[in-house]
């Protein structure tokens, strides 16, 4: 197997080796990857989410079975995608990892990984909508965890890949989402989806704005995806004994949170870093059209030109959602 290791954003080298496989696991030729400016963040030598651990990085692949599983349920030249959403025992504990986030991804020419985390694909899913089932996986979770539901506001901070994707499950489940960011086109974006309110700081008084959307009792709950609006402004605009979720893989440092907010308002802060159990969910919902995925892909490249996207992204971290790395 040939994959992308990444020592620091300027130690970045092609490995070639012996591709493990361990018990439970099955074998995969990728075909396509998806990156972006977040993945490469981890490997920036002041990042707060620097893990040692990993190297390889990419936590969103299509690709095929290099062979028979072992039930024989996925045949050899299956076309899959891959959940990087890993059930681990550490001290008794069950807990769930992420690949590319919490140990090597899938930057790679070949995979081995557990064979619960593959998943057949539909003919009807292209493999650039495949890629986000594990966003939309992602976002089931981050409803899931809240009391809100039909008819609620959810303030969704943040249009980047997961925040675009939770406001359409938002409309999808019924809820009323309303997302904040800073990028006009992002927010375009999704009033070509259907949702409706869309607030810029830039120009829009949030806190205002939202007591006029939610008719003066703010929103029931709100979603903390992005870096661009400080995470306070999350706190502030949903109402007292609301909940506000952090929700992805990683966030920038340098976030403080006003406690007497939380306080005050009585606030109950949740976190979601996965979406474990919800990979068929997702990819039931990209077979029925009901997330859209055009417009997320900013740039396509081979998997030659992986050094040169990583200095990309690290001189201009804001301007890539997600990055397809053709491999095959």
């Amino acid at each position: 197997m040939k994959a992308w290791h990444i020592e620091n954003l300027e130690r970045i080298k092609l490995v070639e080796s012996v591709l493990p496989k361990k018990e439970g696991e099955v074998k995969l030729r990728i075909s396509k990857v998806a990156i972006s400016s977040t993945d490469f963040s981890y490997f920036a030598s002041d990042s707060p989410n620097k893990n040692a651990a990993l190297t390889v990085p990419g936590h969103s692949a299509v690709a095929y079975m290099s062979e028979d599983d072992a039930d024989l349920v996925l045949k050899m030249g299956t076309r899959v995608v891959v959940s990087p959403f890993v059930m681990r025992e550490e001290h008794g504990v069950k807990k769930v990892s992420v690949l590319g986030v919490d140990s090597d991804g899938l930057l790679s020419d070949f995979a081995s990984v557990p064979a619960e985390n593959v998943y057949a694909l539909p003919d009807g899913i292209p493999d650039d909508e495949a890629i986000f089932a594990e966003y939309i996986a992602l976002g089931n979770n981050v409803l899931n965890s809240l009391e809100a539901g039909k008819g609620d506001f959810v303030v969704i901070v943040g249009a980047s890949t997961l925040g675009l994707i939770l406001a359409q499950l938002a409309l999808y489940y019924q809820m009323i989402p309303v997302l904040v960011d800073l990028d006009a086109e992002k927010l375009a974006l999704a009033a070509s989806w259907g949702v409706y309110y869309t607030l810029n700081p830039t120009y829009d008084n949030l806190e205002r704005r939202v007591e006029e959307i939610t008719g003066g009792r703010m929103a029931e709950s709100s979603v903390y995806v992005g870096d661009g609006v400080p995470f306070n402004m999350a706190l502030r605009l949903v109402k007292d004994k609301g909940e506000v979720v952090v929700a992805g893989y990683s966030v920038r440092s340098g976030h403080t949170i006003d406690v007497s907010v939380v306080l005050q308002k009585q606030l109950k802060l949740i976190g979601v870093a996965d979406g474990y159990g919800e990979m068929s969910s997702a990819i039931n919902l990209l077979a029925n059209r009901i997330i859209k995925t055009d417009g997320l892909i900013n740039s396509r490249i081979d998997f030659s030109e992986v050094p040169e996207m990583v200095v990309q992204c690290a001189e201009y971290p804001y301007q890539y959602n997600k990055i397809v790395v053709n491999i095959d």
